[in-house]
């Protein structure tokens, strides 16, 4: 029998199978009244008439009983009460079928193992707040990492959504010891759904879908932003990973995974200036000496304005990645780290080779370098002027339509002085390119 939920009688549980439990007189017929109510059931959900399939499970449920019904019967019992959740209009009503879905979950969960249906249920649970805290525990324990890449973005979705959830109850009632052990669950999981998440925009950029990379993509801002609840500041996030590094697996390539992991956590937080970044790069190098193990000593020293250094590294990340897909992202790094250590001349030549996405980056390290040269490039005030130009038509490569660095190029009483005129190129031999006069 179907148990109502006394705390709340706005609730009742399956109200349909309750009634129609009782017009039965909660007799169970033969199995020809079974095989004709499940296949009825069908027929109408077949034709997406929700309300008659409802009518139809409730009576298949009564005739067959729970060990007469198949898992495809239950299949057909949670699309029929989702769309007749969608289509319901009255608030109460809407809350009873909510009721019923739950309901559903449970009892079809009762045939085997099956992770989509565990993370369908979990899912559910924590769209209605259930509080459940033990019961989610399982349905997820389960699900998500059995079904990894194959989770739906609900799934992920709300499973963070859960986790960063049992993290601020533990914040807001004091339970340090808890708090602390859902914030570092929660922090492993992110790197976990992040891949989840990574492999379905590759998979969906390979077949064109641009929907479906969309939905994903998606999903990665709400693990960013329910990631900030767990770890509002450098300060936090290094303390709770820095524990984590005397507990690496003893496995090296599980090791190498733990560190890359880490490492891109902290660079989603700009904590790349942090000593636990810089160790944790150079552990990276002696487990793996890759390119992006170089690149992330070379951001470390770049964010701590040792730039030398900084170059030495970025430099070997560059000819270690040759043509690969990280060539732009590297060269940039290292044209910075030119720049900022005021290496104009060969920060501008750096970056002209950055392409890609990159490129709108690289091109503003070409208008800087040229601006901060200005005045010590050219014979005359106006050749040296002229350079502004230059930087300009940079600027405009990177952002169309900008009018940085006009302001200091020649105006029209200087440009006619210097036997100029507008439309005109001018040479500047610094740089070994030329630029129109305007």
């Amino acid at each position: 029998m179907i148990k109502t939920n006394k705390q709340n009688k706005m609730k009742n549980l399956l109200l349909l199978i309750t009634l129609t439990i009782s017009i039965f007189s909660f007799s169970q017929t033969n199995g020809d009244d079974c095989k004709k109510y499940t296949g009825l059931t069908g027929l109408y959900a077949g034709q997406k008439a929700w309300r008659d399939a409802a009518d139809f499970f409730v009576k298949s449920y009564v005739s067959c009983g729970l060990e007469g019904l198949k898992k495809s019967d239950w299949n057909n019992a949670k699309i029929i009460y989702k769309n007749l959740i969608k289509t319901e209009k009255d608030a109460t009503r809407k809350i009873e079928l909510k009721d019923s879905l739950l309901w559903v979950y449970e009892k079809g969960d009762t045939y085997g193992v099956d992770p989509k249906w565990k993370a369908d249920y979990a899912t559910e649970l924590v769209k209605k707040k259930s509080g459940k805290t033990e019961l989610c525990d399982e349905l997820y324990t389960n699900s998500i990492h059995t079904l990894k890449a194959k989770a739906t973005t609900s799934h992920v979705k709300y499973y963070y959504t859960y986790l960063v959830r049992k993290f601020i109850k533990f914040q807001k009632s004091k339970e340090i010891d808890k708090m602390e052990d859902a914030r570092t669950f929660a922090i492993e999981e992110y790197l976990i759904l992040s891949d989840y998440v990574s492999e379905n925009v590759k998979k969906y950029t390979v077949a064109a879908s641009e929907k479906k990379i969309g939905y994903w993509k998606g999903v990665q801002v709400l693990l960013d932003q329910y990631f900030v609840k767990l770890a509002k500041d450098c300060n936090i996030l290094t303390e709770v990973l820095g524990q984590k590094l005397a507990a690496l697996p003893t496995v090296k390539e599980d090791k190498i995974e733990k560190v890359k992991g880490y490492l891109a956590i902290l660079d989603k937080r700009d904590c790349g200036k942090s000593d636990l970044y810089g160790q944790l790069a150079d552990t990276l190098i002696i487990l793996e000496p890759t390119a992006a193990a170089f690149y992330a000593q070379g951001t470390y020293f770049y964010n701590k304005k040792e730039y030398s250094k900084a170059k030495g590294y970025y430099t070997n990340a560059m000819e270690m990645e040759a043509d690969g897909e990280n060539k732009d992202k590297y060269i940039l790094g290292l044209a910075n780290s030119q720049y900022a250590s005021r290496s104009y001349k060969a920060a501008f030549k750096t970056a002209k080779t950055v392409g890609g996405e990159y490129r709108a980056d690289a091109m503003k390290i070409c208008a800087s370098s040229i601006a901060a040269t200005a005045n010590s490039c050219g014979d005359t005030s106006f050749d040296r002027k002229a350079n502004y130009w230059l930087a300009n038509d940079y600027m405009r490569k990177a952002s169309s339509g900008s009018t940085k660095y006009l302001a200091n190029a020649p105006n029209d009483d200087e440009i006619f002085d210097a036997g100029k005129s507008k439309g005109a190129r001018q040479s500047l031999p610094c740089w070994g390119e030329s630029t129109t006069i305007r």
